[in-house]
């Protein structure tokens, strides 16, 4: 008689054959995409606002005036926005946000605004006086003198979460600032195949477009052939066993996130060890479940989600390597103190051209190749999912990590190293 993991065992092998055959059959296909080309696919400003916008905006260089505004307030059901005379910020001259808002429509003569609030995997940016949305909607009331039930705020993310009750503030719902949540994977690529409709004869708009859709779907996970979620389904649905083989892993999926994410900072602890540094302090049990159970989106994500492994080197640096967030993979860093000379931190900045230099500490990501990256909050990257296995969480640890700091830390200790 066949055991549970017999069972799990069988539907796993049949499902990699499915995997497999699509995966052989993409390999010759085109998969060049020039927005992840120059950005990261989590860059919410320079990448996702900017693109959108240019779209959204009637003056933009597509030259189909206010059509795709038209088609995004079709999409979200708004009747009563006048696009003409309207402005789209951020615009392709100026590229900055106006007042930190990712993406406002606004028509100051009619008085009428929508803010749409991007968030890709980064939190709400709540102050001690009042919370993001909050501030935004109050911002363009005041400054722009629009009345409140002119001002609209939809909350842009992959999947359609809710902002944080410390976001919304006195406002407690988007449906108190007229508006709502909205999510790539529905209304944005619902939009986005409109547009496309209306620019068949436009090939580089049209490609343009086309390859932003295909970053969408690849970030929504909705980037499989139709046969192939076909062949899935009716694998789940060929037998109860596989059925209930799938139940129990989706289940359980984010407890298998929680120990890896858990046994990869205990085992980078270790390693540190080995090499003689002197950890301070590591992740608690609540820092992982903050990330791998999605509280980071009930509190915010980047309050939540600060956390990672401070230690010290013989020669007197106090280092970390840190979980990332927002826009960034994992990354590491040297903290500056009395102990340690600013002329040598400045010498190394200068000359590898490659740390982010602040009053307070450099830092950067590891320096990994694209499909190695680890960003915790979303299993979906293959440098994160990988880490499931030992083997290769080891190997990235002992083998990538360890020694990109003890570079750095050596090259402290080298007598002839050159000071500018």
């Amino acid at each position: 008689m066949s055991t549970n993991n017999d069972k799990i065992q069988n539907f796993l092998s049949k499902l990699s054959v499915i995997d497999y055959k699509y995966r052989v059959l993409e390999e010759g296909e085109e998969r060049f995409n020039i927005f992840t080309a120059l950005h990261k696919v989590n860059d919410e400003v320079r990448l996702f606002s900017r693109f959108l916008s240019v779209l959204l905006s009637p003056q933009g260089s597509h030259k189909r005036k206010d059509q795709f505004l038209k088609l995004f307030l079709e999409t979200l059901a708004i009747e009563d926005f006048d696009t003409k005379q309207c402005e789209v910020y951020p615009t392709e001259q100026n590229k900055s946000e106006y007042k930190n808002i990712d993406i406002l429509i606004i028509n100051r003569i009619r008085k009428q605004a929508i803010i749409v609030e991007n968030k890709i995997w980064a939190g709400d940016s709540n102050g001690f006086e009042s919370g993001q949305l909050e501030r935004y909607y109050n911002l363009i009331h005041q400054e722009e003198n629009i009345p409140k039930e002119n001002i609209k705020v939809f909350y842009l993310s992959p999947d359609k979460r809710e902002p944080s009750d410390e976001s919304l503030g006195v406002y407690k719902t988007l449906d108190n600032m007229n508006g709502a949540t909205i999510g790539y994977g529905s209304e944005i690529l619902t939009w986005l195949n409109l547009c496309l409709k209306e620019c068949i004869s436009t090939p580089f708009l049209r490609e343009s477009i086309l390859q932003f859709i295909e970053l969408i779907e690849d970030m929504t996970n909705n980037n499989s052939k139709i046969e192939e979620r076909l062949e899935i389904k009716n694998l789940i649905g060929y037998s109860v066993d596989n059925m209930k083989s799938a139940k129990l892993l989706t289940d359980n999926f984010k407890h298998v996130k929680w120990h890896t994410v858990s046994e990869f900072w205990n085992e980078l602890a270790d390693a540190l060890k080995l090499k003689g540094y002197e950890v301070i302090s590591q992740p608690t049990d609540s820092d992982i479940s903050n990330t791998t159970h999605y509280e980071p989106y009930k509190h915010g994500y980047e309050s939540s989600n600060d956390y990672g492994i401070d230690f010290k080197s013989t020669n007197g640096l106090t280092l970390y390597v840190w979980n990332g967030t927002g826009d960034y993979w994992l990354y590491w860093g040297v903290k500056k103190s009395k102990d340690v000379e600013e002329k040598i931190i400045s010498a190394i900045n200068i000359s590898s051209n490659l740390f982010k230099h602040t009053e307070t500490d450099l830092w950067k990501e590891f320096n990994l190749e694209e499909h190695e990256n680890i960003f915790f909050p979303d299993f979906s990257y293959e440098g994160t999912f990988n880490l499931i296995d030992k083997d290769y969480r080891t190997r990235i640890i002992t083998e990538k990590l360890i020694p990109e700091i003890d570079n750095f830390v050596s090259s402290i200790q080298t007598p002839s190293y050159k000071v500018f």
